[in-house]
C-alpha cells in the first residue's frame, strides 16, 4: 500500500466527503475516487460508505485511517524537527507529564534546561498517565513523568521511582469542614467533590482509599480531565473537596488557602512518580541532561524550594 493513500483515506474520512478531502489536499476528486478503488481493492474490503450525508468508515476503513493519521502525525514532527535544527535548536526531547506534577515541576525544568542547554528543545504534553504510556509505547513521546497506572510490564520502556508521594483530601481554608474538629463518615459523603477523572486509574485509587475509611458515596459535581489549574482554582473558592497527591498539590498551592483534612486512615494509600523512558534513549545525551535537571529539580519540590504559583479564587 502507498502510505499516501492511507493519509488520503484519513482525510476524507476527517472531513467527511470525497470533494471537502480534494480542497483540503488540493488533489483532484476523480484521482482521489480511483486512489480509494485501488486501495479498497488492495484491502479486499469497503473501506466506507457514501450517502447524501457524507461518508461512514467500515471498520477495516477506520482501522486504515489510524494508520494514515499516524504518518501525518510523523510528518509533522519531522518538520517540526528540521524547523528546530535550523533554528540550532538540535537536542529534541518529547515529554509527557501528568497535569498536578506538570504544575509542579515543568516551569523550573523548562527554565533550567533552556538556560543551561540553549540548543534543547522540548516538547511538552500534558496528559493522563495510561494515555502517555499507550503514546510513549507508540514512539509519540521519548520520556513519561507519571504514577503507574498498572502493575504491567512495559517492552522497551524503563521505569525508576522519581517521588514517594500519597493521596489526601484536600479543600479551601474557607470551607465548612476546614474549620471543624472532628469530621464523620456523614461530613464526608455529604460534601462536593471533585475529580480529575472518571473512570480513571486515578478515580478507581481514591474511591479504594475512601471506602477503606468507611465512605462508601461521594457527589461528583464536576471533573476536569488533564487540567489541574481549573480544579485548583475551584477548590480555592471553598465548597469542594478532592483526592489528590500531597506534593504537587502543596509545591503548587498556598496553605492559607488549600488545606488537607484528616482522613483518619490507618495507612498511606501511595501515588508515587515515575520516570518511564523508552530504552532507545537512555543513552543519548540530552537525555542525561534531561534527567540530570529534573532530579534537582525534585529535589528542590522535595525541599520545599519550588516557588507555588498565585491561584485565583
Amino acid at each position: 500500500m502507498d502510505p499516501r493513500h492511507l493519509v488520503y483515506l484519513a482525510v476524507i474520512l476527517d472531513k467527511g466527503s470525497i470533494t471537502s478531502a480534494s480542497k483540503h489536499l488540493l488533489v483532484a476528486q476523480p484521482t482521489l475516487t480511483r486512489v480509494m478503488a485501488t486501495l479498497e481493492m488492495q484491502a479486499g474490503t469497503k473501506l466506507f460508505s457514501r450517502s447524501r450525508f457524507g461518508v461512514k468508515s467500515t471498520q477495516m476503513g477506520e482501522a486504515l485511517a489510524r494508520e494514515g493519521r499516524a504518518i501525518m502525525r510523523n510528518m509533522e514532527m519531522a518538520k517540526e524537527q528540521v524547523s528546530r535544527y535550523r533554528t540550532g535548536l538540535n537536542e529534541q526531547l518529547r515529554v509527557a507529564i501528568g497535569p498536578m506534577i506538570g504544575m509542579a515541576v515543568i516551569p523550573a525544568l523548562v527554565d533550567r534546561l533552556t538556560l543551561e542547554h540553549p540548543r534543547m528543545a522540548i516538547t511538552v504534553t500534558s496528559t493522563s498517565p495510561s494515555a502517555a504510556l499507550d503514546a510513549l509505547l507508540d514512539d509519540l513521546h521519548d520520556v513519561v513523568i507519571a504514577p503507574a497506572p498498572h502493575d504491567q510490564v512495559l517492552s522497551g520502556i524503563h521505569r525508576e521511582l522519581l517521588l514517594e508521594d500519597q493521596l489526601g483530601v484536600f479543600c479551601a481554608t474557607s470551607h465548612p469542614l476546614a474549620q471543624q474538629d472532628t469530621i464523620t463518615v456523614q461530613d464526608f459523603e455529604s460534601a462536593e467533590w471533585l475529580s480529575v477523572g472518571l473512570a480513571s486509574p486515578f478515580e478507581k485509587q481514591f474511591i479504594k482509599m475512601l471506602t477503606a475509611e468507611g465512605i462508601q458515596k461521594i457527589k461528583t459535581q464536576a471533573v476536569f480531565r488533564n487540567d489541574a489549574a481549573m480544579l485548583l482554582n475551584l477548590l480555592a473558592r471553598g465548597r469542594h473537596l478532592a483526592v489528590l497527591p500531597r506534593i504537587p498539590v502543596r509545591a503548587v498551592t498556598d496553605p492559607s488557602r488549600i488545606i488537607e483534612l484528616d482522613l483518619g486512615a490507618t495507612s498511606d494509600t501511595e501515588r508515587n512518580i515515575y520516570l518511564w523512558s523508552r530504552e532507545k534513549v537512555i543513552d543519548c545525551e540530552v537525555y542525561r541532561y534531561f534527567k540530570q535537571e529534573l532530579e534537582s529539580v525534585f529535589q528542590q519540590l522535595m525541599t520545599h524550594k519550588l516557588r507555588p504559583p498565585a491561584l485565583h479564587g
